[in-house]
């Protein structure tokens, strides 16, 4: 098992080395992983993050291997590029002394993006949760079409989670993932542009 590290104080070395336009975009990722630490729920802990020359992104693992999902689009949009992205799978494990610790693992981004972009898996419904508390589950075909964004008992949607036909089905594709980087990411470790040694 890779050790804890200061997750933002490692990716921002990363950033200073790769990205030399909208640095900016590092501040959303922040905040997304500070929240993070603070999340009860394993899969809202997961992340693959992409450094690119013209900024950043920060998406859940698990909705990257869901094929119509934002993350899905986001992460597999760079795939005919591969050489200008570092990438990496980051597991939250939580704050100390005010710090995101976490434990980074590099990613061979253009090997990876082709395994996402041959395993991912169909949505089949969506879950969302409005600031009430309130949950529906919807068909994927009607999320876009036909659901308000405000309910005036329920408030504004405060997460959204794309579920789909199979959790085992997507259990098992996350774990030979893993198992996949858990067994190469050496080999790819300061090869890359951009990865870091420890």
């Amino acid at each position: 098992m890779t050790p804890k590290v200061d997750v933002l104080a490692y990716l921002e070395q990363v950033v200073q080395q790769n990205t030399q336009h909208y640095q900016s975009d590092f501040v959303f990722d922040q905040s997304t992983l500070y929240q993070a630490a603070r999340e009860a729920n394993m899969e809202d802990r997961v992340f693959y993050w992409m450094s690119r020359p013209t900024g950043t992104w920060c998406v859940k693992e698990r909705e990257v291997f869901l094929r119509d999902s934002n993350a899905h689009s986001i992460w597999t949009y760079y795939s005919d590029t591969p050489e200008k992205i570092c990438a990496y799978r980051i597991t939250v494990t939580g704050l100390e002394n005010g710090k995101v610790m976490g434990r980074i693992v590099p990613l061979n981004y253009g090997e990876q993006v082709r395994r996402v972009q041959a395993h991912a898996l169909p949505v089949k419904a969506v879950t969302l949760r409005y600031e009430s508390g309130y949950t529906i589950t919807i068909p994927y075909d009607e999320y876009h079409r036909s659901i308000p964004t405000i309910l005036p008992r329920h408030g504004g949607i405060q997460s959204v989670r794309y579920e789909p036909e199979s959790e085992g089905e997507l259990a098992r594709v996350l774990m030979e993932e893993h198992r996949i980087q858990t067994g190469t990411h050496k080999k790819y470790r300061g090869k890359q542009k951009g990865h870091l040694e420890r």
